[in-house]
């Protein structure tokens, strides 16, 4: 099984960025579980028919960027509405 210094170093050449190791710890855990659920689910073991290593890294990569796409549409959202609300404050002034 990869190891997680292993792991991260193959998913930031596949996103093609550096990760956070906070971020990249909760993105981890995250398709680690996934991959054993599937793994669990289709009565197989890491590793058989495909689902280990190489898939993990597909997996984690994939994860890191729905958990990116995530964060910035939160933050521009939080932007968007903090300007409305500071509009909505000049107009009734």
């Amino acid at each position: 099984m990869i190891t997680t210094s292993e792991l991260k170093a193959r998913v930031e050449k596949e996103v093609g960025t550096e990760i956070c190791p906070v971020f990249f710890q909760k993105a981890e855990k995250y398709a680690r579980r996934k991959l054993g659920l599937a793994n669990e689910r289709a009565g197989r073991k890491y590793g058989e028919d495909g689902y280990g290593d190489e898939y993990l890294v597909l997996l984690t990569a994939d994860t890191v960027r729905e958990m990116a796409f995530s964060e910035y549409t939160l933050i521009r959202s939080m932007e968007i509405m903090a300007a409305r609300a500071a509009q909505e404050r000049c107009v009734s002034t």
